[in-house]
């Protein structure tokens, strides 16, 4: 081979490195996003099933017992219903 397919010959090898390898990192970085976003999706699932711990400041005063189980969003449904019930 001359001097100048050697050189060619590099730096074919050379380009074909740096491809693979950039591959290879877009690989991993793909690969780690998607752990991390299914890690993100285990932790947001296991908070919302978890149930919440009562406040023990709550529990002694009855008027914040009171509001701290108020859940208006389910009565809101209700109010709504009855209130287009009534026109």
């Amino acid at each position: 081979m001359t001097d100048a397919q050697v050189k060619t010959w590099f730096q074919n090898r050379r380009t074909k490195w740096r491809r693979q390898t950039a591959e290879e990192r877009e690989a991993e970085r793909q690969q780690a996003n998607r752990i991390l976003m299914q890690l993100q999706q285990e932790a947001f699932q296991k908070t919302i099933n978890q149930p919440v711990a009562p406040d023990p400041l709550c529990l002694q005063n009855s008027s914040l017992y009171a509001l701290q189980n108020l859940q208006p969003w389910s009565e809101n449904t209700a109010k709504i219903s009855s209130v287009s019930a009534c026109e």
